[in-house]
């Protein structure tokens, strides 16, 4: 990432402060960041961290008219400095890890240079939204509705019987990646090797350390999805097919010149990780939210209609992706607080979600009147382009939990569960289950 600043101030993080264990990772504030947030909303509403070598922004006004000014704040690097690509800099200053590896690096440094989508500014934004928008419209989530069910009841039929599941494993995960794989056209036979690949991409996201020996892991695994990526776009050339490769490969919106091949790999690991991980983690993080509260189970359970509602709720409360980087590309201010240009900027969304400047009762699920202009798909310009997938998707999957596992309950203390190692991406590792088969 670039260094942004002549004379950096002095960090406001402590070192003991909530924020700087969260960002540590240590396992207590993955499972509770809440009260990280919350000191940082009351320390003020701009905090240097040396840490993330970045200014944070807590509070939702501000993170709002952040997201409101694309072009004072750029997406260039959305994922600052706990990304795969931040990974691929470190590798190219580093000659002890392995030519491969570093092969693979320099590849996805490359690639970085085609931004798309979530880390393009105006105006290549726009043209990569119109380029590929019809294929997340709310006419053709409809219609693969009948594919997010008949995974869905796959999945479930296998463990129905048996009084017990994982539910992370079992469920919450191999539903949105069997759909956006499916999407992809990728076959049945490679899903853990898609699996596989998914993780590593996820892995590289909101972690800031990690061992040389994972890294190399990583990066070997990102090569193989750009490998099998390519391959399939050069075989969809030729033979073209009923999945998004064909579509993206095949886009065009006013005479437009076509996406180029890296531009669509960036896209695919994209649409991998929004259209993934996420979403296993807001069915996860939504299903953990109702088995905390036996009461609330019980209503939903008896009136499936306030599903919707309890997602609104679970994106607002659970944020599946906590926060995002801006770039200030010249001198201005956020709250009051100047901000240099070149500046980075970690907006954290899940705190913005609970500013009770904002929100009534912010920590409480209200499923009578639900928050829907929460940040949980961001705002404005990069407002998630596949937020009605992971609606839809989550809405189908926790409908069917309620109505085919009668009597679930948690079979673990639910405070005591482990969240992935990430202070960007949000979710329960595990949640196993108890109901009656």
């Amino acid at each position: 990432m670039p260094e942004v600043l002549n004379a950096k101030p002095g960090d406001g993080i402590a070192p003991d402060s909530p924020f700087a264990r969260l960002l540590s990772l240590d396992p207590a504030a993955l499972r509770c960041p809440f009260d990280a947030y919350a000191s940082l909303r009351e320390q003020g509403p701009v905090v240097w961290s040396g840490r993330l070598n970045a200014f944070v922004v807590s509070r939702y006004p501000d993170i709002r008219e952040v997201l409101r000014d694309p072009v004072t704040f750029s997406s260039r690097h959305a994922s600052g400095s706990s990304s795969v690509t931040a990974l691929a800099e470190r590798i190219m200053n580093n000659p002890d890890f392995p030519e491969d590896v570093r092969g693979q690096a320099e590849r996805r440094l490359r690639l970085s240079r085609s931004p798309v989508l979530l880390n393009a500014d105006p105006p290549l934004h726009q043209r990569h939204r119109r380029l590929v928008s019809h294929a997340f419209t709310p006419r053709r989530i409809a219609e693969m509705e009948p594919l997010f069910q008949r995974v869905t009841d796959e999945l479930v039929d296998a463990f129905a019987g048996k009084g017990t599941a994982e539910l992370v494993a079992d469920f919450a995960l191999p539903l949105p990646m069997t759909v956006i794989a499916t999407i992809l056209g990728v076959p049945p036979e490679l899903m853990a090797t898609f699996k596989k690949w998914s993780g590593a991409f996820t892995r590289g996201v909101g972690a800031l350390d990690l061992p040389h020996g994972e890294i190399c892991e990583l990066f070997r695994s990102v090569g193989e999805f750009y490998d099998y990526f390519t391959d399939q776009l050069e075989i969809r050339r030729g033979a073209p097919a009923d999945d998004l490769l064909t579509d993206l490969l095949g886009a065009r919106v006013d005479g437009e010149h076509p996406l180029t091949p890296d531009e669509i790999l960036q896209m695919l690991v994209q649409f991998l990780i929004g259209g993934n991980e996420t979403t296993t983690n807001l069915i996860a993080g939504t299903m953990l939210h109702l088995l905390r509260d036996p009461v609330r189970l019980d209503r939903v359970k008896a009136d499936p209609e306030l599903v919707p509602a309890l997602i609104e709720e679970g994106l607002r409360l659970e944020a599946p992706t906590q926060g995002m980087f801006r770039t200030a590309t010249a001198g201005t201010e956020i709250g009051g607080h100047p901000i240099p240009e070149g500046a980075m900027i970690y907006l954290v969304f899940a705190s913005g979600n609970r500013d009770a400047c904002e929100f009534a009762d912010p920590d409480m699920i209200d499923l009578d009147a639900p928050r829907p202009h929460h940040l949980a798909f961001g705002r404005g310009e990069h407002v998630c382009l596949g937020a009605n997938l992971a609606r839809r998707e989550s809405i189908i999957a926790i409908r069917t939990l309620l109505a085919r596992l009668p009597g679930i309950a948690a079979s673990v203390e639910v405070d005591d569960l482990d969240y992935h190692p990430t202070f960007i991406l949000r979710g329960p590792a595990r949640l196993p289950v108890t109901f009656t088969a």
